[in-house]
């Protein structure tokens, strides 16, 4: 399937994770080694990714959904029932996941068509990037025929695996003797300055919300049919990503009973190092309003300092009176608020966002309806929610699910997707299109790739060629010739969008033009970096 047709070939999987995602720029010779370019050339990516990262502010990751769990837990002695839950989250749907058929992730298909990057039942998801892997979490699964059931299910994808991960199993397989089994939501994980790591989860604590009371008369002002335990968060720590995590609390540290508890952990460092955490107000699950709030953390991350500041509450229509699922990123001096709302279970659950004048507010919606949603632009996802952040390469892509085709309700699974988010100077954030974004993914996947040829030409027709079944059928010739188009029309100061016309002349698809145009600046006709840079740079935030 070449690109005359247009059509990517099977086989392409993908999430960015590799090295280098401070996005300095340095200097590199076109005669350079291999393992010297690896580390020091100045290709388009690597202006882009400094461009970008610049314009993008300091990202932070967030939390997920108040979504499934497993199975009506057994109370413990003590321990009042958790309320009744929703239906078990699989987790993976694959033969031996743990191994040599691994977890495949789809991510360049889904990147390019809206679809999902893994098919398993995974909710809630957070990644957490670091130098060696990407480390996906989720929320609680239940034992089937694919995978033991685990608290916080985990699955890493190693950064030399061709992004085929692992499911590692349960990141938490040991819950401290307050709390019960089958409740683990959202998970949210801290890559501490020590090199030490912090689980946020939301659990069933031991304090009961059936009854809210007023000083006067003693009487419940509101009640809730039978006695049960509020879903709180607490802590867990490990001195690897993988886990596991030791949770060594004798109760939960975030428990505002009075409103419902709390559960959607989300961890935001902000400039200088301070840790904050996000979560939502469970009003929710007792006809009590729902808020995202943020609490500062002390320094080690295991305990609240101060108050919980009120960021936002339901106060548009297509919010359903809920929000939920929290998750903040720095652009500039602004502080975007990305949240979830309405039922999650339906095709009406969206993605939300606010602007913020610092992490503890004020902050203010842009938008009179979703940023994300079933909706929106002809998106296969229903239902997108419980979104979250990671960093490759100075990019910033979303995390986050959308119900099964045709699933609906508490039974619904949820698949896990992937996006490119761009950071418009003066307007709201924006999924990027899924060509340049897909190009860019390819681009970042082998940006650390020391077997490549020394010659730039060589170099170049090495890369396209690692694109799958994409360009099989065209001659070295063809492909050369096109990058050097790609050149001679950046020569000519011609318009991206000329640009892309002229290689789709040529037979190209617009996502191979992309990929064209970004390796044959990255080798071909280096001195057009910082051109193409602003090109690919009003693509993405929809500039002209």
């Amino acid at each position: 399937m070449g690109r005359r047709d247009g059509v990517l070939g099977d086989g392409q999987h993908l999430i960015p994770t590799s090295n280098g995602g401070t996005g300095r720029v340095v200097t590199a010779s076109p005669t350079m080694g291999p393992a010297r370019r690896a580390a020091g050339r100045a290709g388009l990516l690597l202006v882009l990714i400094a461009g970008l990262a610049a314009a993008c502010g300091s990202p932070t990751a967030g939390g997920g959904s108040s979504t499934g769990a497993s199975i009506e837990p057994t109370a413990r002695p003590g321990q009042l029932p958790a309320r009744p839950g929703h239906a078990p989250t699989l987790g993976p749907a694959t033969s031996d996941p743990t191994q040599a058929n691994g977890v495949q992730l789809d991510a360049l298909s889904g990147l390019l068509n809206d679809t999902p990057v893994y098919n398993g039942d995974f909710a809630d998801p957070y990644a957490l990037r670091t130098p060696d892997a990407l480390y996906l979490y989720a929320t609680n699964t239940t034992s089937t025929d694919f995978a033991p059931g685990a608290h916080i299910p985990v699955i890493e994808l190693p950064e030399s695996s061709a992004f085929r991960g692992r499911y590692l199993g349960d990141a938490l397989p040991v819950l401290p003797t307050w709390t019960v089994p089958g409740y683990q939501w959202a998970p949210s994980v801290w890559a501490r300055p020590d090199g030490t790591y912090v689980l946020y989860y939301a659990t069933p604590a031991t304090d009961p919300i059936n009854c809210f009371t007023k000083a006067r008369a003693g009487r419940c002002v509101h009640a809730i049919p039978v006695p049960t335990s509020a879903m709180c968060i607490s802590r867990a720590t490990s001195s690897s990503p993988a886990g596991p995590f030791v949770d060594d609390s004798t109760s939960a540290f975030v428990c505002p009973v009075s409103m419902g508890g709390a559960i959607d952990p989300s961890v935001f460092i902000r400039a200088d190092g301070t840790p904050w955490l996000l979560w939502k107000s469970d009003g929710d699950c007792c006809r009590l309003p729902t808020s995202i709030f943020a609490q500062q953390l002390a320094a080690n991350g295991l305990s609240v300092v101060g108050p919980p500041h009120r960021l936002i509450g339901a106060s548009q229509a297509w919010e359903g009176d809920l929000v939920e699922a929290p998750s903040m990123i720095r652009s500039g001096s602004t502080y975007w608020l990305f949240y979830s709302a309405n039922l999650w279970g339906t095709p009406d659950y969206g993605i939300g966002v606010a602007r913020c004048a610092s992490v503890t507010g004020p902050c203010t919606k842009p938008l009179d309806h979703a940023w994300l949603s079933s909706s929106q632009g002809g998106r296969t996802d229903p239902g997108p929610g419980g979104e979250e952040f990671f960093t490759a390469d100075g990019l910033i892509w979303m995390v986050h699910h959308a119900l099964a085709p045709g699933q609906t309700g508490n039974g619904a699974q949820r698949r896990l997707y992937v996006a490119l988010v761009a950071f418009p100077t003066g307007r709201p954030p924006r999924i990027a299109p899924g060509a340049p974004a897909a190009a860019l993914a390819e681009a970042a996947l082998y940006y650390n790739d020391t077997s490549l040829p020394s010659q730039p030409s060589a170099a170049y027709l090495d890369l396209v060629r690692k694109v799958g079944q994409s360009f099989s059928d065209d001659s070295d010739a063809s492909v050369l010739a096109d990058g050097q188009l790609s050149c001679s029309e950046l020569r000519s100061d011609q318009s991206p969008h000329q640009i892309l016309l002229s290689l789709q002349d040529r037979g190209l698809s617009p996502f191979q033009s992309y990929v064209v145009s970004i390796f044959s600046t990255e080798y071909l006709c280096t001195q057009y970096a910082s051109q193409a840079l602003q090109d690919i740079r009003r693509i993405l935030t929809g500039g002209s």
